[in-house]
């Protein structure tokens, strides 16, 4: 009796390095067939990009938004070509540090350097042209590092605190950390329902 427990104990470990070695080797086959599967193409400036230095990108079905140190660059044939927006389109600045889009609304959240004013730069046409709102209509700062909208509801991370338009980018509410940020320096953001 006392031998079968035994065989049975030795049995049941055999079994489980051998289920171990077997698992390690189909995750490893997983990995490989995936990293195999994924294949990338490198878009550049000879595709219509504003510049080959890329901060930030959003793609919506056959439509991709990058925004650049040379402006946003836009593509409606899923990264083929691009059509390069700059300050002369409304943005607030060529220098873009974030993008975000919602059908035909399009954010661009822009900095201040180089003398231009910056801000968050707002299309209602698919970025054809935009409208730049700053610190003027309630932004706590010119440089815009990021932008999330649900609705009518912008939410805008700047060098200042963050940012919230509940009117379409009329208007905005800036919150800093009297309010209980961590930093008035706020690098991105994002939503989901009433949590922000």
């Amino acid at each position: 009796m006392q031998s079968v427990s035994r065989f049975s104990e030795s049995s049941l470990a055999a079994f489980q390095v051998v289920m171990k070695l077997l698992m390690t080797m189909l995750a490893f086959f997983i990995c490989s067939m995936t990293a195999q599967a994924q294949v990338f193409t490198n878009k550049t400036t000879a595709n219509g990009l504003g510049s080959n230095y890329v901060r930030g990108v959003y793609a919506s079905g056959s439509s991709v938004y990058a925004a650049t140190n040379s402006g946003l660059s836009i593509s409606s044939d899923g990264g083929t070509s691009f059509t390069n927006k700059t300050a002369a389109n409304g943005l607030g600045s060529n220098d873009v540090l974030g993008v975000y889009a919602s059908g035909s609304s399009v954010y661009a959240a822009t900095s201040n350097a180089g003398g231009l004013s910056g801000g968050l730069s707002i299309s209602t046409n698919g970025g054809t042209s935009f409208t730049n709102y700053t610190t003027a209509n309630g932004l706590g700062s010119n440089t815009v590092n990021g932008v999330y909208a649900s609705g009518s509801t912008i939410y805008a991370a700047t060098d200042g605190g963050l940012s919230i338009s509940s009117n379409g980018g009329t208007s905005f509410t800036n919150y800093t950390t009297a309010n209980g940020l961590g930093s008035d320096t706020v690098r991105g953001v994002y939503a989901s329902g009433s949590t922000v």
